[in-house]
């Protein structure tokens, strides 16, 4: 069978100002899975970043061994699919990525999907009614209160409504301003103020009292329609859903590390896990996420992040799409990125071993600031390193946007070695340990080590 994989991009982008490298290359691991299944063609068909798909230099790509390798050129939905369309595929696997601002790039393919199962294609790609609702933070909010799912209690902000006394001279008093605020004042603070259609945390802010909220709906902050929700406290995490026809396959949650203002910051995270202690309720969220991933009718790889907030699990954001723990939990559980996305393709989604069981092996995804090539290589010459990704930026000026480097390490079940391999590291490469990662990376894994039995903290 011919194979394609495929992912589109809605952005601009510059291969000579934005790089991503990653140890080991997708071309040796896109090489490996095309080795091991010589029966099936194997195509990939993407728009640069190309993220989890092709590595590039500049202009350059790497093409790997035995995999046929085609640069879109984009232009919408249906363009798009005609691309592929002539690619003659018999099964297309959606691998799709995202940029800032927009987390909308699952949406195009969706809609890339729906041209292409018109045309006869077997296609593994969630639905534009997933992507569409799943992107518009209140559509998510709505389900998943309407479907029994824990959430934080929210208020919608209609911007035109807000300011409609702008536009209408005849409106005296703005009853919608008002109906609002009373029901923002109805809530319990802290809360979070999102954009409704922003990625990830980006822009999120949290206010403490009522003024504030004021004060920001006021401001030129607030140009846009927004959530106002109430902050959950407590250990937040993320993991994602694997699903095809045959199988629903939930993994146990990661630990995410939070910013000061307690919330998960994507360039700052630390990531620890998997984790299944007993306070963690651990078959209550798999058959809560299972139930999510039928409901939402999903086909191939999702994202959910998640807090436990007094004792019980509450989703915050759902993201049907790759994400940047994809490779992460890939290797933890003993496959490659590739490899799953050629498990999707041929709809199966075996699991080598139950992750779920008491005491898994444990890994910890941390960040360092960039790395050379020589400085990347001996990190993963150590023995219990398993991957680095990294992303310079030339065009940025504050250093959070220059980019950072990722590396996934670990594999035992014991916190103390990991926590041992991190001194490791520490001593061995003093330069690049940035002080901050490094020391809540330790917390995490002392806190893991002393409630290892009743409670994550």
């Amino acid at each position: 069978m011919r194979l394609v994989f495929y992912s589109s991009c809605s952005n601009h982008f510059d291969p000579n100002i934005v790089h991503i490298k990653t140890m080991p290359s997708w071309a040796e691991e896109w090489s490996a899975v095309a080795a091991a299944f010589p029966q099936h063609q194997f195509i990939i068909a993407t728009m640069l970043p190309a993220m989890f798909l092709l590595d590039y230099d500049k202009d350059k790509i790497a093409k790997p061994d035995g995999v046929e390798c085609h640069l879109l050129k984009g232009g919408g939905a249906e363009k798009i699919a005609q691309e592929i369309l002539s690619l003659k595929p018999d099964v297309a696997a959606a691998a799709s990525f995202w940029l800032t601002p927009y987390d909308w790039m699952g949406l195009q393919d969706a809609m890339v999907a729906d041209i292409l199962r018109d045309n006869g294609v077997k296609v593994v790609c969630h639905k534009s009614k997933t992507q569409a609702l799943c992107f518009d933070k209140k559509a998510t909010s709505d389900f998943l209160k309407q479907n029994g799912f824990k959430c934080a209690q929210s208020v919608f902000v209609d911007y035109d409504l807000f300011w409609a006394q702008r536009k209408k001279s005849e409106v005296r008093e703005n009853v919608y301003r008002e109906y609002v605020l009373r029901q923002i004042e109805r809530l319990e603070f802290p809360v979070i103020i999102k954009d409704t259609t922003g990625l990830s945390s980006y822009g999120m802010e949290v206010l403490h009292t009522m003024g504030a909220v004021r004060n920001y709906l006021e401001s030129k902050k607030f140009n846009s329609n927004r959530l106002v929700e109430e902050f959950l406290d407590g250990p937040q995490f993320g993991t994602e859903i694997h699903v095809t026809k045959q199988a629903v396959d939930v993994f146990p949650p990661l630990l995410y590390s939070v910013n000061q203002y307690g919330i998960c910051s994507p360039k700052q995270s630390v990531k620890l896990g998997p984790l299944t202690l007993p306070a963690f309720k651990c078959q209550e969220l798999r058959s809560e996420l299972e139930r999510l991933a039928r409901l939402l009718e999903f086909e191939g790889s999702a994202q959910v992040d998640l807090v436990l907030h007094k004792d019980q699990w509450h989703i915050i954001e759902i993201n049907p799409r790759l994400s940047g723990s994809s490779a992460a939990i890939a290797l933890i559980k003993g496959k490659t990125l590739p490899r799953i996305l050629t498990d999707f393709a041929l709809e199966s989604v075996p699991q080598k071993e139950d992750l779920w069981k008491k005491n898994p092996p444990l890994y910890l995804n941390i960040k360092f600031p960039n790395l050379n090539l020589e400085q990347m290589k001996a990190l993963y010459a150590l023995p219990y390193v398993r991957y680095l990704c990294q992303t310079d930026n030339d065009a940025a000026k504050q250093r959070r946007e220059m980019g950072f480097c990722e590396i996934l390490f670990g594999g035992s079940d014991k916190p103390q070695d990991l926590s041992a391999q991190l001194d490791e590291i520490k001593e061995k490469f003093p330069e690049i340990v940035e002080p901050g990662f490094f020391e809540t990376a330790k917390k995490m894994l002392d806190l893991l080590r002393r409630d290892n039995t009743d409670r994550p903290y």
